[in-house]
C-alpha cells in the first residue's frame, strides 16, 4: 500500500481522499470561485485571430479544460499561455518589454500604465 504525505507532513489517509473526491464530485458546495486575472489583458478591440498549429488530442484537452471552467476554449488557451509566459523566468526588463509590445506602448508608457494599474 502507499501512503502520501502532504508538504506540511501530514499523512494523507483513504478517508481524506473519499471526501475530497465527494467534495469534488459535489461541484466544492463551499467554495468561492474566483477568475484568474490575465497577466496580459489586452482589451477586446485590441484581439486579432492568430493560427497556431494543435494536435487533435490536445485541442480536445483545451475544449474539454475550457468547458469544465466555463470559458471559451480560447479564453482557456489565453490564459494558459499567459500562465506559462508568467512563469517564463523572464526578467522584469523582459516583461515590461513584451508588456509593452502585446498593448502597442512604449517601455515608458507601459511602466505608467503597469503603476496606475497596481495603485489603483
Amino acid at each position: 500500500m502507499t501512503q502520501y504525505i502532504a508538504e506540511n507532513g501530514t499523512p494523507i489517509t483513504d478517508d481524506m481522499v473519499e471526501r475530497w473526491a465527494q467534495e469534488a464530485e459535489d461541484g466544492f458546495p463551499d467554495a468561492t470561485l474566483t477568475r484568474e486575472d490575465d497577466p496580459f489583458p489586452p482589451s477586446r478591440a485590441e484581439m486579432r485571430a492568430h493560427t497556431i498549429r494543435v494536435p487533435d488530442e490536445l485541442w480536445k484537452l483545451v475544449e474539454t479544460a475550457a468547458k469544465a471552467k466555463k470559458v471559451t476554449p480560447s479564453e482557456y488557451a489565453r490564459q494558459a499561455l499567459g500562465r506559462s509566459l508568467a512563469q517564463a523566468g523572464l526578467t522584469r526588463e523582459e516583461k515590461i518589454l513584451v508588456y509593452a509590445q502585446a498593448n502597442g506602448l512604449t517601455r515608458e508608457e507601459a511602466v505608467n500604465q503597469l503603476l496606475d494599474k497596481a495603485l489603483a
